[in-house]
């Protein structure tokens, strides 16, 4: 009896655990969330002292190296251990220590890092660590080939043809460009980014499309180099068409990948109205926050140009000079330049030519390579503003700034005029109206500078916010532009005539334009051209014409010739039918987010789908 009664309750307790036991599966599934979210907490800190030691204005060495360290010491992480040894490497936060580092990433190593093999490899590479030993080097690179890493193999490859006795560095090139290609077609987003490079560079190798889509390739994997170089090529319009949008949707890019230096130039973009404008209250207050709690004075001085221009706030310049005022009481270099520039307008300041040369000066000394400083002397000089004229000097110095800030080689008077008229056009330069700016560059148009009549016409067409729009100034200029042989401007002024766009149509005329910018190899004009003869638009319809207008427009990286190439190859129009080809085009197009040839993409997979 007792037995039957234990036997029952003892059912029905196991009945009562079964029922309020938890899921397995939803237990297991809860534990694996934790743990993923304790992996992403990681991977947070650690990326958190990247920055913080990476940080090119305001390190924070000692912090960074104390997140390391807890998780070194807690977790056992070998990533923190990377960074800590390299911390010590390079003597950030500590004198540089080549032994301690060098325990540090042994201890890494042996966690399993293959960042660490990679990085004592370089050690024993390297000259400046005074530790260089070919053979180490090479064992160290081995291993972290073993564990994965692709780096190292390129570094064996050259490693291994210099130690030889009689090298042959053609055959190593050649295997280190295959290498290159094969670890890109893999992912690897160093690899694409190298091999951007190769394709990049100014040399036999040269194939602009392939280095763009490379280099776009690796930015998509978060590549910060690869990242930076877009941003670079779309704001100057160098390799891709001038963007400052794009440049500026690339430049938060790199700042969510803890690259700090386009910070303030992606808040400008937000309070001008150029990305971001729902975020235009909150990064403001963000400032007020910066420029009051922590006296920040690169807040202060976007502040004033805020109130200077009257970006999202009433403009008011008044608050400007204070704000700039106090950001320059701190010896920040950009607020210097620009009281520096009030004195030298006699804006705002009392009649003290004086003051603009010696705060100049102070800002040159405090940052030697600040553009403003150095061209803000050289109009001093120029001038005799608070200084002896010295014509001479002001030369060189407005070359020397036109070279790094422009690219430019202002060989002539018309380019040193047009050097000039940019300065003043810059909104960073404090004047009320941009007539002065207008001013120069009509000099330097009238001397046959046809980038000052292009820089003119895109100024007055709303591209440089400084400047009040003017369509039928602007299109003046973009004539004159076009007289004097600026490609994009011919090819610009070739659409408009072709298409009748602001302008009585005339389809011969649109279609000498653009025949003279295509002769400059301009893509925009390539590619219009082979939309004519594809569609006979004032010419006879010729679609083998067309392909090779395509052809040579693609060949300079314009999307639109992409999604033509990839159109007819799809559909077999003037070439032999080949999808691959097709996907190839529409791929790259794609990558660049052209949005026809994204739609004309997903068709292709469609139909690779079906077959």
């Amino acid at each position: 009896m007792w037995f039957l009664l234990v036997l029952i309750l003892g059912i029905g307790a196991l009945g009562i655990w079964m029922w309020k036991r938890p899921d397995p599966v939803k237990r297991d599934q809860a534990k694996a969330v934790q743990h993923d979210l304790w992996i992403e907490q990681l991977d947070a800190q650690l990326k958190h002292a990247a920055r913080l030691s990476s940080d090119p204005e305001h390190p924070n060495y000692a912090r960074a190296y104390q997140i390391y360290q807890n998780l070194a010491q807690q977790q056992e992480i070998p990533q923190a251990y990377v960074g800590m040894g390299l911390m010590h490497l390079q003597g950030l936060g500590h004198a540089q220590n080549t032994e301690t580092a060098i325990s540090y990433l042994d201890k890494a190593f042996h966690l399993g890092s293959d960042d660490a093999a990679y990085h004592l490899g370089q050690i024993h590479e390297e000259q400046r660590y005074q530790m260089a030993d070919p053979e180490k080097a090479l064992y160290w690179y081995r291993h972290a080939v073993a564990r994965g890493n692709l780096d190292a193999q390129y570094r064996i490859t050259e490693l291994s043809s210099t130690t030889e006795t009689n090298p042959e560095e053609k055959n190593a090139e050649q295997q280190r460009l295959a290498l290159l290609i094969q670890n890109a077609g893999q992912g690897h987003s160093n690899s694409q980014y190298q091999l951007a490079q190769y394709y990049l560079t100014d040399s036999a190798a040269q194939d602009l499309v392939q280095g763009i889509h490379y280099l776009f390739l690796a930015a998509q994997q978060d590549h910060l180099a690869a990242n930076q170089q877009i941003a670079d090529d779309y704001a100057r319009g160098q390799r891709l068409p001038q963007d400052q949008t794009q440049a500026l949707q690339f430049i938060k890019r790199c700042i969510s990948l803890g690259d700090q230096k386009g910070l303030y130039d992606y808040y400008a973009g937000v309070l001008q109205g150029r990305i971001d404008t729902d975020q235009r209250q909150r990064v403001f207050q963000h400032l007020m926050q910066q420029s009051k709690e922590h006296a920040d004075a690169h807040s202060k001085t976007l502040i004033g140009l805020a109130y200077f221009h009257g970006w999202y706030v009433d403009k008011n310049e008044t608050m400007a000079f204070r704000y700039w005022s106090e950001a320059a009481n701190t010896q920040h270099p950009p607020a210097l330049c620009m009281i520096a520039a009030l004195y030298f307008e006699q804006h705002l300041v009392a009649h003290e030519p004086q003051k603009a040369f010696e705060l100049y000066q102070a800002a040159f000394q405090l940052s030697p390579d600040d553009a403003y400083a150095q061209m803000g002397l050289a109009l001093c000089y120029l001038n005799g503003i608070g200084t002896v004229k010295d014509t001479a000097k002001a030369t060189r110095m407005i070359q020397a700034v036109a070279q790094q800030y422009w690219q430019i080689e202002a060989q002539s008077e018309a380019d040193l005029i047009y050097v000039v008229g940019r300065f003043y056009s810059l909104a960073e330069y404090p004047l009320p109206t941009r007539d002065k700016a207008i001013q120069y560059l009509n000099q330097a148009v009238a001397k046959g500078s046809k980038e000052a009549a292009w820089f003119l016409y895109q100024a007055l067409s709303g591209l440089y916010p400084v400047f009040i729009l003017n369509p039928e100034q602007a299109n003046r200029y973009l004539h004159q532009a076009a007289q004097l042989g600026h490609a994009q401007a011919q090819a610009e002024l070739g659409l408009e005539y072709l298409k009748g766009k602001q302008i009585a149509q005339d389809i011969a005329l649109g279609l000498s334009y653009l025949q003279k910018a295509a002769a400059q190899q301009n893509s925009v004009a390539l590619n219009a051209l082979g939309e004519a003869f594809e569609n006979g638009i004032g010419t006879e319809a010729n679609i083998e014409q067309a392909v090779q207008y395509y052809r040579q427009a693609a060949a300079q990286v314009n999307a639109d010739a992409y999604s033509h190439l990839g159109r007819l190859y799809t559909k077999g129009i003037g070439v032999e039918r080949d999808i691959g080809v097709a996907r190839d085009w529409l791929e790259k197009g794609s990558l660049l987010e052209h949005e026809r040839s994204t739609e004309l993409l997903k068709n292709v997979h469609a139909y690779l789908e079906m077959k």
